[in-house]
């Protein structure tokens, strides 16, 4: 994988990962007004929970920042931080793939 097409491959999976960030809680806020009408326990709610707390790891995952730092929308610079991270981290993987595939 050339350098360029290294750097445009994290940006789509940081950015990806960033849009997943930002709209995963106000989903997760919507199924749980609309499942709180009913049990309030849903497959799909711990689901939510759980992709949320995925998608947040490490940066917010851990709370590595006091959350006055970043009030209102700053919690987006974060963010970017962490999706930047993830796309860095899972491009190197996919690279690293690649290589040790071509050499068999």
């Amino acid at each position: 994988m050339k350098v360029k097409s290294f750097r445009r491959f994290c940006l789509v999976v940081a950015g990806c990962h960033f849009a997943a960030s930002m709209l995963i809680v106000p989903l997760t806020l919507r199924v749980g007004d609309i499942l709180m009408a009913g049990n309030g326990e849903s497959l799909l709610l711990g689901g939510l929970h759980v992709l949320t707390r995925v998608l947040y790891f490490p940066i917010l995952g851990l709370a590595l920042y006091p959350r006055h730092w970043f009030p209102g929308p700053w919690i987006s610079i974060p963010i970017l931080i962490n999706s930047l991270l993830w796309g860095i981290v899972l491009a190197g993987i996919f690279r690293l793939a690649t290589s040790l595939g071509t050499k068999r």
